[in-house]
């Protein structure tokens, strides 16, 4: 099941894509991470029913204070390694992912892996 989770993955072509939003709801139960693709498509990966999540950012010493305040050229988020491992607890999947200059750690039930239209995704920069 691992495996197959991490071929999925594997499959977007993540690596050195830029990183375009990072959300966290319901008090952590879902995390989504959306991957850039193309000019009209982007990955969604979304972590489901997560018990932990875990991360550290570049707000300790990036020039700009709120990420909020920075249109999509100056994020510096790219995807660099994401790995999927069992967990210790029975059916949760480990996962841990490097987006250069931020790191997570993930434990979650289910992880869905879809492409989806740019135009259908309301990223922070536009407004």
């Amino acid at each position: 099941m691992r495996e197959e989770m991490q071929k999925r993955i594997d499959q977007t072509d993540y690596w050195d894509m830029e990183i375009l939003d990072l959300r966290i709801s319901f008090f952590g139960d879902e995390v989504e991470l959306l991957i850039d693709n193309d000019e009209e498509t982007c990955w969604k990966l979304s972590f489901l029913s997560c018990w932990k999540v875990l991360y550290e950012t570049d707000a300790n010493w990036r020039r700009i204070i709120n990420v909020r305040d920075m249109k999509e050229i100056q994020l510096g988020y790219y995807g660099q390694d994401i790995t999927v491992s069992e967990s210790v607890t029975e059916k949760f999947y480990k996962i841990d992912l490097d987006l250069s200059i931020m790191e997570m750690h993930i434990e979650c039930q289910d992880i869905l892996v879809e492409k989806v239209l740019k135009e259908n995704v309301d990223f922070f920069w536009t407004h």
